[in-house]
């Protein structure tokens, strides 16, 4: 069966690697800036990750046999204050580019001033271009996550901000019900540190009236321990009994459709 993966780091993940998801059924994926750079970079680095993502990434997916889109955004963690400024002022133009079809990832994570700063601003700059946002947001154990994740959609609706344009990523089971309330559409980032398959494959099939505000994605990157989670999702929702046509929908349609993508 064919699938989308709406958040793949595919920039740390080996091209064999890749071949493979291919080989599973990925035809497009989804690669959003990181939300943390480790050390302190100078800003020079991030402009050529942003470069990498509309050129070698976009290349090396049609040499592999699927399509890549990137989602651009300013890390929260690792840019010192000038450099995060001039990051966002050569940002604009970028969004430009016709494979950039979103800004990501962005968002909170300890809710900080200058997290909370830094979001509106993102926010901010996709609404001025009508563009759709990828939600960084703690992850399922993180202790912060209950108090952080409506922050996260308080600032959203402070700034004017549609949450029907939004994925709020990184879903965990004590946050579903309340993403879920949002208006917008909600990630299940089947990672090792994340969302396990079988649990978000129980999920949809338990939630027929919540279908078509999934997105299964993997948020995989070099730190994951297996590349293929998304496939691991729609072999246990066929053997959980689930129809390929729902399948497709949570894996294919709804990321295509969110994002826009010009994929058959």
């Amino acid at each position: 069966m064919r699938f989308i993966d709406a958040h793949l780091h595919s920039d740390m993940i080996e091209d064999i690697q890749l071949q493979k998801l291919v080989m599973m059924g990925m035809e497009a994926a989804v690669v959003p800036s990181p939300h943390m750079f480790l050390g302190n970079p100078p800003v020079d680095t991030l402009f050529r990750v942003w470069d990498r993502f509309v050129t070698l990434e976009v290349t090396t997916a049609q040499t592999l046999g699927y399509e890549s889109f990137a989602s651009l955004s300013v890390p929260f963690i690792g840019l010192g204050q000038s450099d995060t400024e001039k990051a966002l002022a050569a940002l604009p133009d970028l969004l430009e580019n016709e494979r950039v079809v979103a800004m990501g990832e962005i968002g909170l994570d300890t809710g900080s001033e200058y997290e909370k700063d830094l979001f509106r601003e993102h926010l901010r700059i996709a609404k001025a271009r009508d563009l759709p946002v990828i939600l960084h947001t703690p992850i399922r154990l993180a202790p912060q996550g209950a108090k952080v994740t409506p922050l996260i959609l308080e600032i959203i609706k402070e700034e004017g901000f549609p949450p029907e344009k939004c994925v709020f990523d990184h879903a965990g089971e004590a946050t579903l019900d309340f993403r879920m309330n949002t208006g917008g559409m909600v990630g299940l980032s089947i990672c090792w540190d994340k969302m396990p398959p079988e649990v978000a494959a129980r999920y949809v099939i338990d939630h027929p009236d919540r279908r078509d505000k999934v997105i299964v994605n993997s948020e995989l990157g070099g730190e994951g321990n297996d590349y293929f989670m998304v496939p691991r999702v729609m072999l246990a929702m066929r053997l959980f009994g689930l129809d390929k046509t729902t399948i497709d929908q949570v894996c294919y349609q709804n990321p295509k459709e969110f994002f826009k993508l010009p994929v058959e």
